[in-house]
């Protein structure tokens, strides 16, 4: 273990649920993430947010030596689906890549043994409450393509947003698909995490566990308020599923990992 970590919470392995974090902890490309991160976690959230950059998806050679490291190190992997793709867009063209995006990154990443691919529903093509039916036709739609062209349904979870999760609950529902719980989104949007637990019931196969500071979300967990983690208790104690620390720097997961240890 590098010795700057030996101050660190040992909390691999520690829980019932797979604690993982993003793969941009330290400032450099993912496989030196990986390797500080192995002994810290169980999983790693492959990050892969920018869908309009090429080079951000990782190349055969790389997929095939993170596969190997995870292997030795013990390590699963997630995948975050690119972000700011527009499945419910008007327009069917913009729809279509969209949903060519998703299935390049998701062929490629296959490879790891993804334990789930976490999927953005996003707002392009709704126009207000009013556009709500519309957008959920075309959403449909294009999560049909996705799982018809090769995205594994029994590995997908769809991620809550900045919208009511009342939204998209019949979709995700008929769909077939699981939710990711992220409680950020939840804290931010000043929703109750309760409620949103009951609207996702059993069907929570991933959560993204991170703060607000300063109006800023994906800061430390050392920020959730005490009430979320009083909700979150009763429901980790018996979930068997992933949870991600959905931080982007040492000192925000070293504090976040500190938090966990003294709560949970």
């Amino acid at each position: 273990m590098d010795p700057s970590l030996e101050a660190w919470p040992a909390l691999k392995g520690r829980y019932p649920f797979r604690l993982g974090t993003t793969s941009y902890i330290v400032p450099a490309p993912i496989l030196p993430n990986i390797r500080f991160l192995a002994p810290l976690v169980d999983e790693v959230e492959i990050v892969l947010f920018e869908s309009g950059r090429e080079d951000n998806l990782p190349a055969p050679g790389e997929i095939t030596e993170m596969g190997a490291l995870g292997e030795e190190r013990g390590l699963t992997y997630n995948i975050h689906l690119p972000t700011g793709l527009s499945l419910g867009a008007a327009n069917g063209a913009e729809r279509r890549r969209a949903c060519e995006t998703i299935l390049r990154f998701c062929d490629r990443t296959r490879p790891l043994g993804p334990t789930v691919w976490v999927l953005h529903l996003e707002e392009g093509g709704l126009d207000g409450p009013c556009s709500l039916g519309g957008w959920r036709e075309r959403l449909a739609l294009s999560l049909r393509d996705v799982l018809a062209g090769g995205l594994d349904r029994s590995r997908t979870v769809v991620e809550n947003l900045g919208y009511p999760l009342e939204w998209i609950r019949p979709l995700v529902e008929e769909s077939g698909l699981s939710w990711c719980l992220d409680v950020g989104h939840i804290l931010a949007a000043g929703e109750d995490l309760a409620i949103a637990l009951d609207v996702m019931k059993r069907r929570v196969e991933m959560i993204h566990l991170h703060g607000l500071m300063d109006g800023r979300d994906h800061r430390s967990a050392a920020a959730v308020p005490e009430e979320a983690w009083r909700t979150l208790r009763p429901f980790l104690a018996e979930y068997r599923g992933g949870l991600s620390v959905e931080v982007f720097s040492k000192e925000d997961l070293r504090t976040s990992l500190l938090a966990m240890e003294e709560r949970l």
